[in-house]
């Protein structure tokens, strides 16, 4: 399944999900999304998609965009074998996209339910602005709600102290 901004917004219709969306030039960084006058750049999340050494278990992590993701923390907390980042041809299978538009709101595309998701719990009750599918368009939103919606599509989703 391809997602597209239309199945993204109407997903968010659906579940009656308010949101805040700006088109942007690209931006790679938080000085850059400052530098546009973008609002609330603090809320930006960044999503990682790791995978065990067996590349048999995929997680899509969410956290703050200033935090440093800790994998020897993640894999004590997910009893896991060694994590590490999934290859850009994973990221295409799983989620159809490319590094650096990585989101959980590509998701949908995962039909087959392979990723579990991990938020970091300071995001739980927050607003976080994340990549609409690609790095020109940022859509601010409730991470709850979001997550909430996509576990009632089946996603497993989990909220760890990351």
């Amino acid at each position: 399944m391809i997602i597209t901004e239309t199945k993204v917004l109407a997903l968010l219709a659906k579940h009656r999900i308010n949101y805040v969306l700006r088109e942007h030039q690209p931006i790679y960084t938080v000085a850059e999304g400052k530098a546009l006058g973008l609002p609330n750049v603090e809320a930006a999340a960044k999503s990682l998609l790791v995978t065990d050494d067996k590349h048999a278990h995929f997680y899509l992590v969410v956290l703050p965009l200033d935090k440093r993701l800790d994998l020897q923390k993640l894999r004590a907390a997910l009893s896991s074998r060694r994590l590490t980042m999934a290859t850009a041809e994973e990221l295409q299978k799983l989620l159809a996209l490319t590094p650096g538009a990585v989101t959980p709101l590509a998701l949908p595309c995962d039909e087959h339910k392979q990723v579990h998701t991990i938020i970091d719990e300071d995001l739980r009750d927050n607003t976080i602005a994340l990549p609409l599918l690609c790095n020109t368009k940022t859509i601010w939103l409730s991470c709850h709600k979001l997550m909430k919606a996509l576990q009632e599509m089946g996603h497993p989703i989990s909220y760890l102290p990351l």
